[in-house]
């Protein structure tokens, strides 16, 4: 058995250049952009293959503007009335999405706003029409190929979702109309997309006062969105079992910190927590299924100028970028599944906006740069934490062209046998004091030299290295196993004393074979706070008689940052 032409790092970084974006899947967590440089569907058929090349995203939000049969603009962003739509006004935004070939961003979505928001709630025409726009726009977007609807609730016109006295009816009958209408809502949109995902930009997470009070309906009485969850238990009514709703938390804005995001998510998700108990008990199943936790995210905090309310300064011993990174890296752990950046005073592409909007752009700290000149490295640290292990193998592919890849990792190769003893220069051995009866030694029989282990039941060949907190680091090996034996390529931690530490962020990764006798692990781990050590771990289980071997070869331990 001789060693492979490449090592396992160059073959990982090959086959990353050769496979591109097509290698993200619409599996995993995503990263969704928002911004004043939102797209049409015109701009989106001309332009999303740079759009693609450049911005780290997983998909983008973008608005629809057609011409009604008179020739005036009809924009998904300020359908909220009961003015009535046609479906065949459409047709060209339907080619423009169907003209598309996306490849990276799997995951698009059309921006459906409450505005003007002025519909009454006894109005059963006037919802009537609303309802149908909302089944044009699933058309739509089921029919482009695309990911579902994001409704925004928020009152950039009338107050929809504020219940308002002396109307006729109490705040009590008018939650249950909107309840009614929230069901009606939620069929058209199932009517025309069953399994479509609405990405709100808030759901019940903007009412957490109301859930953590005695009474909620005395406080949603005199809410902005006080009937808002009135409207999504309508929603969750009628919802059919294949779709999913998303609560963005558009609070995300001034969360700082990994148990700032946690606890949110928590609000969200826990079934006697503040946002359930805004669902009516018979709905939330419903609400625990198909309901999930996301988060968003506002760049303009990591460019304003101190003394602005959305503002973040330097992270500890950092840069504003580090702070952005530990921020956005917490919003994506906590979330089920997706996380919407938003920014406004810089842009990802050039995208023309209103006249008020060019002057406070014009105004801001970002002057309508692009968002890379404003925060160097931003595109870089997005693509980071929505993919770390393509992002290091991109990064590796760099220092080996360049000739600065470092292997931190002693007898990496295994090449050498240490100068007493049996086990490999460089590796210790450790066994479970159940059932110390393995054999782990050094094999030069095979690659060249590797690490050998027989009826190992519990068992490792480890190495420690000296690191610090924030490092990024890429690891490695490969393992042949026989037999019963269960093998892991495993990172835990220790303290500078040599303490462990931290048992919580330990990594586990894989063997995969792809076709091969040999399996490749390939992760990457983020040296927590409180670590000083890094200690790789070659884990065997399971091995019991003689049949049962394996062998390691190939460690690599590559510095990221």
């Amino acid at each position: 058995m001789s060693k492979k032409s490449l090592p396992a790092s160059a073959a990982f970084a090959i086959a990353f250049l050769f496979c591109g974006h097509a290698c993200f899947g619409k599996a995993g967590k995503k990263f969704i952009e928002l911004g004043w440089d939102i797209p049409n569907t015109d701009f989106l058929r001309s332009n999303y293959r740079q759009m693609e090349e450049k911005a780290p995203f997983d998909g983008v939000i973008f608005k629809v503007e057609v011409k009604d049969s008179s020739g005036k603009t009809v924009r998904s962003e300020a359908g909220w009335d009961g003015r009535r739509w046609e479906r065949e006004w459409f047709a060209g935004a339907l080619a423009d999405l169907q003209a598309c070939r996306f490849r990276k961003f799997t995951d698009n979505f059309v921006r459906f706003n409450a505005t003007p928001g002025d519909l009454q709630w006894g109005d059963d025409a006037g919802w009537a029409a609303l309802c149908e726009k909302a089944a044009i726009l699933a058309w739509l977007v089921r029919q482009g190929d695309c990911r579902g609807l994001s409704v925004d609730f928020e009152s950039y016109g009338a107050r929809q979702f504020q219940f308002t006295a002396g109307k006729g009816y109490s705040f009590l009958q008018t939650a249950k109309l909107a309840r009614r209408r929230g069901r009606e809502f939620i069929g058209a949109i199932a009517s025309e997309y069953p399994d479509a995902r609405i990405l709100a930009l808030w759901l019940n997470s903007i009412n957490i006062k109301a859930g953590l009070s005695g009474d909620a309906d005395v406080i949603l009485a005199t809410e902005t969105y006080g009937l808002l969850p009135s409207f999504i238990n309508g929603m969750l009514d009628g919802i059919p079992s294949s779709m999913v709703l998303i609560d963005g938390c558009e609070h995300g804005y001034y969360m700082d910190g990994r148990q700032e995001y946690l606890n949110a998510a928590g609000r969200m998700r826990q079934w006697g927590g503040p946002a359930a108990r805004l669902v009516a008990p018979e709905n939330r199943v419903k609400y625990r299924s198909q309901v999930q936790a996301g988060f968003g995210f506002y760049l303009d905090m990591y460019v304003n100028e101190v003394g602005n309310r959305y503002y973040f300064g330097p992270g500890e011993n950092g840069t504003r970028l580090d702070r952005l990174r530990d921020n956005l890296a917490a919003a994506l752990a906590a979330a089920d599944e997706y996380v919407w950046i938003y920014g406004e005073q810089c842009r990802w592409w050039p995208m023309a906006m209103s006249d008020w909007k060019q002057q406070r752009v014009k105004e801001s700290p970002g002057a309508g740069r692009l968002w890379e000149e404003a925060l160097p490295g931003l595109t870089e640290v997005i693509e980071w934490i929505r993919n770390p292990v393509a992002a290091a193998q991109a990064r590796i592919a760099v220092q080996k062209r360049e000739g600065k890849l470092v292997n931190l990792v002693k007898n990496h190769d295994f090449s050498n046998k240490a100068k007493s003893g049996m086990l490999p220069e460089g590796f210790t051995v450790w066994q479970s004091d159940d059932n110390p009866k393995g054999t782990f030694s050094w094999d030069g029989s095979v690659g060249g030299g590797s690490a050998k282990a027989v009826k190992g039941s519990n068992g490792v060949f480890m190495q420690k290295h000296e690191v610090e907190a924030g490092q990024d680091y890429a690891v490695e090996a490969r393992c042949l196993a026989m037999g019963g034996s269960i093998c892991t390529l495993f990172v835990r931690w220790q303290s500078g004393d040599g303490q462990w530490a931290r048992w919580e962020e330990d990594k586990t990764f894989v063997y995969e074979k792809n076709g091969e006798q040999w399996g490749r692990a390939f992760g990457v781990v983020t040296v927590p706070r409180g670590a000083g050590r890094l200690v790789i771990l070659l884990a065997v289980k399971g091995q019991v008689g003689e049949d049962d071997v394996c062998w390691f070869d190939d460690v690599g331990l590559y510095r990221l940052k």
